[in-house]
């Protein structure tokens, strides 16, 4: 299984983990409620699960810009 973290803002991948068998539980997955993994996980057809997290950047942009945070989307 490969997991792939996207940042849910500008869609640029953070980062990648790739391994054979790899135990969701021992992540701290198992912890997250079924609302949870359906806002923040899509599995792939190619069985890769992707994670929706936020860049560097896109952070920046909100602590820079508070107001950000009441929009749906703010990059253009």
């Amino acid at each position: 299984m490969t997991i792939i973290y996207t940042c849910n803002h500008c869609h640029t991948e953070v980062g990648r983990i790739a391994h054979e068998n790899l135990d969701l539980s021992k992540i701290g997955w198992n912890v997250l409620s079924e609302e949870e993994r359906m806002k923040f996980l899509t599995y792939t057809p190619d069985q890769s699960l992707t994670v929706k997290t936020i860049c560097e950047s896109c952070q920046l942009i909100l602590d820079q810009n508070p107001h950000y945070h009441e929009l749906d989307f703010f990059i253009q």
